[in-house]
């Protein structure tokens, strides 16, 4: 039986609406087509800070001098218009309330240490879930089997009694080595339809 739900955050709860303000920053700092996301989310520096072992402030500083944003954007312009077309998905988190009381909900994060000031502050979810886990805060990051155990941990469940939902398969494949019922996420409506049919048992 079926006592917990978890999801991802990036890209399954928030996802980017168009490329298009990523596309102009390329362009603007003179960047091939397609690779400011890597230059973001990829790097050694941005495994460091959703590891917490580099500070938020820390992380977009090194971001700052790998562009070589000095004197074209300040940082905070940059972080503006990268993040601008993120939006959150609201009918997939009235599903996920709506779970409740029935399902436990569930947060597994890879995130840089801000996560918390996102969570409740920018994307207001942090009401939505019985347990929260952030990588920055843990000191490990998905697909390592501890950040599951974590979460498993804090809602009191067995990894066979939940769902584990994320749009990177690495991930969702890492969760279901420990025995959860894994669903890749690819659009809203398909993960709302995967999510109750495992929990109706068909």
């Amino acid at each position: 039986m079926i006592r917990a739900c978890i999801t991802d955050f990036g890209g399954v709860l928030v996802r980017t609406r168009t490329d298009l303000p990523r596309r102009e920053l390329e362009r603007q700092l003179g960047l091939p087509h397609g690779t400011i996301e890597d230059r973001v989310f990829s790097t050694e520096a941005s495994r460091r800070a959703q590891q917490g072992l580099l500070s938020h402030d820390a992380f977009w500083d090194h971001v700052g001098q790998d562009l070589d944003l000095d004197g074209r954007m300040t940082v905070a312009d940059f972080q503006r218009l990268f993040f601008s077309a993120d939006f959150l998905d609201e009918e997939l988190m009235a599903f996920i309330r709506g779970l409740r009381p029935a399902i436990k909900t569930g947060l597994i994060s890879n995130a840089w240490t801000n996560a918390r000031h996102v969570f409740t502050d920018i994307f207001p979810v942090t009401d939505a879930f019985d347990a929260m886990v952030i990588s920055a805060e843990e000191g490990v990051m998905k697909p390592d089997p501890r950040i599951y155990h974590v979460a498993l941990g804090r809602l009191g469940i067995a990894a066979s009694e939940s769902i584990f939902v994320d749009d990177v398969l690495d991930n969702v494949r890492g969760a279901e080595a420990l025995g959860m019922r894994g669903v890749h996420f690819r659009s809203s409506e398909q993960a709302q339809r995967e999510i109750r049919r495992l929990i109706d048992g068909a």
